[in-house]
């Protein structure tokens, strides 16, 4: 829709959808789109992606996924533990729940970092903390936002705390059946 100011200046305004539906001149390359289609096994509702040298990022509803040559990776949203957009080094990172870590450089980051946050929290059901003999536990129960609703539930130490401690063991165990029992 164009529109006119009062200083004659024209401006385009492109309508997007409160869905998340990506701006009309922001589209994933067709063919990329066909090879992320493949590599989920489904057509994939990409809301935002961000592109560099050799690389592109995708993020769909219910994953994040990454090309680099003719390869895709995918990770559900449930699997990322953290990531963050690095502006000054035009680097994108993010470490998933088992402690990989990956990054690409991106030319173009797109809505990627703000699709990113919002898809890990939408993922993450429920937190708790557990004091360990030292440190802490962060029990973590996630869902996927894709078909599978399944719960999945991580122990995240910090501190110094040891999962293999038994009593450490034994308070993580029971903070997640209690919270399973209690929210599920």
């Amino acid at each position: 829709r164009l529109s006119v100011d009062n200083s004659r200046r024209t401006t385009l305004l492109i309508h997007t959808e409160h869905n998340g539906a990506m701006e009309l001149f922001n589209r994933l390359d067709p063919v990329i789109h066909e090879g992320l289609n493949r590599a989920l096994g489904h057509r994939a509702d990409v809301l935002a992606h961000g592109a560099g040298e050799g690389v592109v990022l995708v993020g769909t509803r219910s994953a994040l996924a990454r090309l680099i040559g003719d390869t895709w990776r995918v990770w559900g949203w449930e699997e990322i533990g953290s990531g963050s957009w690095v502006g000054e080094a035009n680097t994108f990172r993010w470490r998933t729940v088992e402690g990989e870590r990956f990054e690409a450089r991106l030319s173009d980051p797109g809505r990627l970092p703000e699709l990113f946050q919002e898809r890990v929290q939408a993922s993450t059901v429920v937190q708790s903390i557990v004091d360990g003999s030292r440190g802490q536990v962060q029990v973590v129960g996630r869902r996927s936002l894709g078909e599978d609703s399944r719960l999945h539930w991580y122990a995240v130490p910090s501190g110094g705390a040891d999962l293999e401690d038994p009593a450490t063991r034994a308070a993580v165990v029971a903070e997640t059946d209690r919270l399973a029992a209690e929210y599920f």
